[in-house]
Order: C-alpha cells, then sequence, then structure tokens
C-alpha cells in the first residue's frame, strides 16, 4: 500500500452501498462567489497543466525542487509570506508554508501534499490531456487537484476584497505517499497553531463524499531466534524457528477484531536458507490497522504476551514496531464541518455522502493529534489514482470545489 490508500478506498466505497446521509439544510446562495469560482475554471485548469508537467515523485529532488520554486511564486503573488522547510535527514523536498494576514482572528490551516506516486518518465507516457469533461495527468488528481483548488481558491477571496481571517497558512508537504515521515511534526504543529484545518485530498468522480474516519495504518515485525542443526542426522538438536514463527502466527490470530475496527494480519514470512538445515531464524510481518490509536498498542502487548508461551523451548523473540499513520476519527468539530460543507453544497444544487469509515490512511490523522476539528477531502473529483494512464479530473467540477472552498473558509473565519 501506498499511504494515500485513504483516496483509493473512498473510490471503492463510492461504488458500493456505504455511504449515507446528506444533508437537508439549505443556506443562502452567495451568486457573487459562485460567479467568480465559476469564471476562475479556466485559470484553475492552467494551474493543473503547469502542475502536472512537474514530475513530483517522491524521491524525485530534482522535480520537487522545482515545485517547492513554482509554488514559492505562486503563493507570494497572492501576498503570503513564504517559508521553506527542508525534508529532515538530508530526504528530498521542501515543506513550502505560506502565511496571509487578515483583519480577524480566526486562524485556518490549508494543506496538501504536492509529491505523487509515480517515478520520472511516467509524465512521457501519460501526457496532460483534455478529453471531453476530463483532465488527464499523473498525480493530477492526488493530489495536484488540491493544490490548484488552494491556490484558486486564495485568488477567488482575494478577488472578493475578504480578508476577515486571522490567518490563512498554507502547507504544501512533499512526503504523503511515504507516510509523511519527514512533514508529520510540521503538520501537527501548524495545526495546533490553527483554529480549523481543510485538507485537500480528492474526493471521488463518481460519487463526490467526505469520510468520518480513516484507519491508523501500522506494521509490525517479528524475529524469532532458534538454533540451527542438521535436519536430516540430528533435528532434535535444533530450535526450529520456522516451526516456532507457524506456531506464534496461530497464538495471535484472535488480535484481529473487525467489530472495534482493528485488523491485524500477518502478511509476510521468511525462514531458512537451505533444505537440510533447521532454520535458526524467522521473519515474520503483519499489517495493522486501527481507528482507535491506542489500540496499535494493545496489539503490541498482545504479541508480547504470545512471546511467553513458545512452543519450543529456548526459542526467543524480537519485535519492532512502528504505528504508522495515526488513525483519523472525526470529533464534533470535524462533524460539523461535513455538515457545513453539505449545506454549502446544497446552496448549488449538488451534494456530499458520508463515508463511516475506510481502511486508508490520511494527513488529516497527524493534523487531528492536537483535537482540533479537521475536514478532510476538499480536493478535486477524480478517478484512477496511482495508474499511470488513467488519472482525471472532472473539469465541470471546478466551479463548485471553489465555491465550497472558498464559502467554507468565509463561514469559518468569520465564526459561522
Amino acid at each position: 500500500m501506498t499511504q494515500s490508500s485513504f483516496k483509493l478506498a473512498i473510490a471503492a466505497l463510492a461504488l458500493s452501498a456505504g455511504v449515507f446521509g446528506t444533508s437537508t439544510v439549505q443556506a443562502q446562495r452567495n451568486d457573487a462567489l459562485l460567479a467568480a469560482a465559476t469564471a476562475e475554471q479556466p485559470a484553475t485548469l492552467r494551474t493543473l497543466e503547469q502542475l502536472v508537467n512537474i514530475e513530483t515523485g517522491s524521491a524525485d529532488a530534482v522535480g520537487l525542487k522545482a515545485m517547492a520554486d513554482y509554488l514559492d511564486g505562486q503563493l507570494k503573488s497572492l501576498g503570503a509570506s513564504v517559508e521553506r522547510i527542508p525534508s529532515p535527514n538530508g530526504a528530498p523536498g521542501e515543506s513550502v508554508v505560506g502565511r496571509m494576514a487578515g483583519k480577524g482572528t480566526r486562524k485556518i490551516l490549508l494543506m496538501a501534499h504536492v509529491d505523487t506516486v509515480y517515478q520520472r518518465g511516467a509524465l512521457a507516457r501519460a501526457p496532460w490531456r483534455i478529453d471531453g469533461n476530463r483532465a488527464f495527468g499523473p498525480g493530477i488528481a492526488d493530489a495536484k487537484g488540491g493544490i490548484a483548488v488552494i491556490l484558486h481558491t486564495l485568488r477567488v477571496l482575494k478577488a472578493q476584497g475578504f480578508d476577515q481571517y486571522g490567518q490563512i497558512t498554507i502547507l504544501f508537504n512533499p512526503d504523503e505517499e511515504i507516510g509523511s515521515r519527514g512533514s508529520k511534526d510540521l503538520i501537527t504543529q501548524l495545526a495546533n497553531a490553527s483554529d480549523v484545518i481543510l485538507s485537500y485530498e480528492p474526493t471521488v468522480a463518481v460519487r463526490e463524499l467526505m469520510v468520518l474516519a480513516t484507519s491508523g495504518a501500522g506494521r509490525v515485525d517479528v524475529t524469532v531466534k532458534g538454533r540451527a542443526s542438521h535436519a536430516g542426522a540430528a533435528p532434535e538438536q535444533g530450535i526450529n524457528a520456522l516451526v516456532e514463527a507457524a506456531d506464534l502466527v496461530l497464538r495471535t490470530q484472535d488480535i484481529d477484531d473487525a467489530k472495534r475496527g482493528l485488523r491485524f494480519s500477518w502478511t509476510i514470512t521468511q525462514a531458512g536458507t537451505v533444505r537440510n538445515m533447521i532454520p535458526e531464524q524467522a521473519t515474520l510481518s503483519a499489517d495493522v490497522r486501527y481507528l482507535r490509536n491506542e489500540h496499535f498498542q494493545e496489539v503490541i502487548q498482545k504479541i508480547q504476551a504470545a512471546f511467553a508461551k513458545p512452543r519450543i523451548a529456548g526459542a526467543t523473540f524480537e519485535l519492532v514496531d512502528d504505528p504508522g499513520r495515526p488513525a483519523f476519527v472525526a470529533d464534533d468539530g470535524g462533524k460539523a464541518l461535513i455538515a457545513k460543507s453539505q449545506a454549502i453544497y446544497k446552496e448549488i444544487g449538488f451534494d456530499i455522502a458520508v463515508v463511516p469509515v475506510t481502511g486508508g490512511g490520511t494527513d488529516a490523522a497527524y493534523a487531528a493529534l492536537g483535537g482540533k476539528p479537521v475536514l478532510e477531502g476538499l480536493g478535486l473529483p477524480g478517478f484512477g489514482y496511482h495508474s499511470n494512464n488513467a488519472e482525471y479530473v472532472v473539469i465541470d467540477s471546478i466551479p463548485r470545489r471553489l465555491y465550497l472552498s472558498a464559502r467554507l473558509i468565509m463561514d469559518l473565519a468569520q465564526g459561522r
């Protein structure tokens, strides 16, 4: 899995019956804002083309540098101050942080990632193109469409003369597709300093929706150590790490608990080097998905308890765990943001469905750690994420997505 399984999971759910609820509240439409958002569509398409034509695979230092330069210029043209924060430990890419001061008090964070799953050369195989109502290109939905929505939302608000926020902070991070290991602390820091966080991952072309919860995505690696011996002449002199590992798998089958949203699966194993030797070492790796962050530690404790009852005397165990991206569960503030989004969409004759939970992950989880309300899924409707020749966004969705984004910022800035 790439870390953007959030998008893949909601795409699958949108095709199923796993959506529910649309708001029945209809607010007053802002006709001037809608007209401005509609007029902004051609410029947004041009920005999308420019974004797609900069290749930004997570390991592409050249492309990520070019993207940071581009976004630096775009934010400064909007009047933002810009800070560029290198990824730690020499990793490629920079986080680009823009800040726009207003006359109000509310602080709003807008965030989207610039990296894609595609390696350099994908653009030559699948260049930017428009086919009817679809615009295609590597990473166009995930999440360059979100970047474009942020930039042009800010242009629409500036053209409207709206500055009733205290500060709008914009974060473009370069490593979401590989777990945001370098930017997660920055995400949390900026979110904690904000009153509300809006995240611009894509929604789904076939059914625009938002999610109430996404799973945390972690892993567990266990090394079982035994003792080698000749498999034919003296197997009893050995401690078979493969047998012990297999028994550990059976001893931990009760960890998986779908009713609580805790999914635990051993997925990789390796043992032995030659057929006629009792293996002295075996390794196991497990995929862990969880809806409550404390459930990951529960998993670790249960595995460690299983270590205390080895099948073969003398077998020993080592465990390395990584909780990965944490779970994201919308709190009351997040649920209110979803309801507000539904109401805004109703103003212009569209609706947003709600998915209760997906098994994917999102940077919104890092933003939510401090307890501030977070809304995910404000990017463009698209499909074909992570597929070289099929990723697209829906062009005529641009006005309504800009309207939704701008109206949210206006309302939230004014405490509505």
